[in-house]
């Protein structure tokens, strides 16, 4: 029984030192630093480094997870709501981000200011990984009816959004159930090794993209609009 929670902690760590991979990877071996998929992966990494090893590290701050971790879910829904609205290129869809962007941004703030301290809420992490889902299935059917977009898999965007799906689908029942489950000792455990695990999957992911070269038209943004 022992093994088990050096486990969860190693997995844990090992998690967190994957976000160092992609941010590297970027500063220094990015063979598309304009495109803007990996501008949005290298600010996400960037922003869970600060959180990780210099907010969470300092015991102070660990009665705000809760908060911090509400705060964190406006900030990622924010930059990828940027993102699937840059390369996302249906008219009609991107004012339905514009639009969805709004409102749920206001919920989240909502719940920031007034849900308690000290209690999980799994509801804003459940929205926001829903609406995720739905952007990167309709950016998949896009990008698989659009002619020019024969390899997919040539462009740093796609593998972000690959990075965005799995994760967010891997994770939802996880997030979802944590909110009556948290306190149950067996939970955390199973929490922590799915979560870091996915975790580090998608940070393996938005590597591939860093080291992926943009062979797909970069003007991909300025293919005739689809209404």
């Amino acid at each position: 029984m022992e093994k088990e929670p050096k486990i969860s902690n190693a997995l844990r760590n090992i998690a967190i030192l994957s976000d160092l991979l992609p941010l590297i990877l970027f500063l220094f071996f990015a063979k598309s630093k304009k495109n803007v998929g990996l501008r949005v992966a290298f600010l996400i990494s960037l922003y869970s480094i600060v959180v990780n090893f210099f907010i969470l590290s300092n015991r102070h701050f660990w009665q705000y997870t809760f908060v911090i971790g509400r705060f964190t879910t406006i900030v990622e829904f924010s930059l990828f709501s940027f993102l699937f609205y840059r390369i996302i290129v249906s008219s009609y869809f991107k004012n339905g981000i514009a639009i969805i962007f709004f409102l749920v941004n206001t919920y989240l703030v909502y719940t920031l200011i007034t849900f308690s301290k000290t209690l999980y809420d799994s509801v804003p992490v459940g929205i926001t990984a829903m609406i995720f889902f739905i952007y990167c299935i309709f950016y998949l059917f896009e990008r698989v009816r659009d002619a020019s977009s024969l390899f997919l898999y040539s462009s740093p965007d796609f593998w972000v959004v690959v990075a965005i799906i799995i994760y967010s689908a891997g994770t939802f029942f996880p997030f979802i159930f944590a909110q009556s489950n948290l306190n149950k000792p067996d939970f955390d455990s199973e929490y922590i090794l799915i979560h870091s695990t996915l975790y580090v999957l998608k940070n393996l992911l938005l590597c591939i993209a860093m080291l992926t070269k943009d062979k797909t038209q970069t003007a991909s943004y300025s293919i005739p609009k689809k209404k």
